[in-house]
């Protein structure tokens, strides 16, 4: 079996392995993850941003995720999950995805990605600084009374479309 990591755009098939994926990890909202709220998500995001969906493999086998929304107006982009499989933590699947997500946002010509996660997510935390992110804030109880999230922001350079600039 290869070991490639292979970054693609999500497919309606893959469904069941981002399910599996989400069913590894708490909400941090603190609501489990039912089949209908994961199957909702995923409609939603397909419908606002159907080129934003991207799955990592590894020898067919879908092993992480990652959802990114451009929002024109503001000329961002939300990097809203990127989650990998427990067993493959730490093993580059994640640099991988969050790479493919950073060039997006470069295709996209944004000038910023942003995500939030939670304040006591060392992990996640870490992994977003490595690549570029920079705490610019927190949120208090946002994901439920006493969790508070952090925003994480990387201001992009070498953006592939300047043309795009807003202007503001």
């Amino acid at each position: 079996m290869s070991r490639e990591i292979v970054v693609r755009n999500y497919c309606s098939d893959d469904l069941e392995d981002v399910k599996e994926i989400l069913f590894e990890f708490p909400s941090p909202t603190g609501r489990a993850w039912s089949e209908k709220l994961v199957e909702e998500m995923m409609s939603d995001v397909l419908k606002e941003q159907p080129d934003g969906v991207f799955v990592a493999e590894i020898g067919g086998k879908v092993v992480g995720f990652a959802i990114v929304v451009y929002r024109s107006w503001f000329n961002i982009v939300y990097l809203d999950y990127i989650q990998v499989k427990t067993e493959w933590i730490n093993k580059g699947i994640g640099h991988k995805l969050i790479e493919k997500c950073i060039n997006w946002t470069k295709e996209k010509g944004a000038r910023i990605i942003y995500t939030e996660t939670g304040k006591n997510n060392e992990r996640a935390i870490r992994f977003y600084k490595k690549h570029g992110f920079q705490i610019t804030g927190y949120i208090t109880d946002y994901y439920q009374e006493g969790s508070d999230a952090v925003i994480l922001v990387s201001k992009l350079k070498g953006r592939l479309d300047p043309a795009k600039e807003t202007g503001f």
